[in-house]
């Protein structure tokens, strides 16, 4: 089983314009409607859409809960096990008009007896499986995380990090399978600035040094590289209109793990990866098993670097 875990989920409410919205008067949105959102649920999402079962892991609660819930219903492959609390699970607000702007609320407090709801579940994972960690952690409950991938690391089941650079940092001892952060996260993750393809490398090499056995680096509208033990790979990417960001790193992570899940090996899981990010940086929505496939002929995987 593939468990995702979103620590602070969110429902998410689109407001679409046709034209670009003004400060100080009424924007009146064209069309409206809501999400169940948060990183680790994109993922489920996506694995979904691959007919892949997960089990989503997290927090929700107050009035948002059951709606969200609702959401939910409509992906047969998602098994939902959320650990119920008393704040409201927060909602985003995202704005569609000629760009792309969210406004992201900071999310509930969660309380250590919460948290050891969560950790009862999380204690009954088994090396069989696959565990992702993706999105924000609440400030609340920060100082426990730790706990989670100490017990993952003890009970032999292979982990994925897709959250903030400050508690990835902290967590590469652990040795997660895979990180997949953006420029701006690995510069916060090594502490200097990346001015090109050589120091990516560089810099990715430092993490896998560190513990992590899997790096992607996104690089937005260039590509994307990973590194690893046995080299540094280059992704191109294809040029088009892009529809919606939102959720294309979370749609390569579920790439990867499901291709690697599938028996691929890493080379072939990052070009799965690749392709599944762009389809749904292409798409209205999360990426789809039919819009992955157009892409996978138009992906090339290049070895740029053997590391010694």
């Amino acid at each position: 089983m593939i468990y995702t875990c979103t620590l602070n989920p969110s429902l998410d409410y689109y407001l679409e314009f046709d034209k670009p919205c003004k400060l100080k008067i009424t924007n009146r949105s064209n069309l409206e409607y809501y999400e169940a959102g948060g990183k680790g649920i994109n993922v489920s999402i996506v694995l979904n859409n691959l007919m892949v079962p997960t089990r989503a892991l997290g927090f929700l609660g107050g009035f948002t809960s059951d709606f969200y819930l609702s959401l939910l219903q409509r992906y047969e492959y998602l098994q939902p096990s959320f650990t119920t609390i008393e704040g409201h699970t927060r909602i985003n607000i995202k704005i569609k008009d000629s760009q792309e702007t969210e406004y992201n609320a900071k999310g509930p407090v969660i309380s250590y007896q919460n948290f050891q709801s969560l950790m009862k579940k999380i204690e009954r994972i088994d090396e069989g499986d696959i565990f992702i960690l993706s999105g924000s952690i609440p400030e609340s409950i920060l100082e426990y995380v730790e706990e989670i991938i100490k017990t993952l690391k003890e009970n032999n089941v292979p982990f994925v990090l897709d959250t903030n650079p400050t508690i990835t940092s902290q967590l590469l001892k652990y040795q997660p399978l895979l990180i997949k952060p953006n420029i701006k996260e690995l510069e916060e993750l090594v502490q200097h600035v990346v001015v090109d393809q050589a120091e990516i490398v560089k810099y990715a090499k430092m993490l896998v040094e560190e513990g992590a056995i899997n790096v992607i680096v996104s690089l937005g509208e260039e590509g994307s590289i990973m590194v690893n033990q046995n080299g540094a790979y280059y992704s191109n990417t294809i040029h088009n209109e892009v529809i919606s960001s939102t959720g294309a790193g979370d749609s390569m992570v579920a790439g990867f793990v499901f291709s690697l899940n599938r028996g691929a090996n890493v080379v072939d899981a990052f070009k799965y990866a690749n392709c599944c990010g762009l389809a749904t940086t292409f798409s209205k929505g999360l990426a789809t098993r039919e819009k992955i496939e157009q892409y996978f002929n138009l992906i090339e995987i290049e070895k740029i670097e053997d590391i010694q």
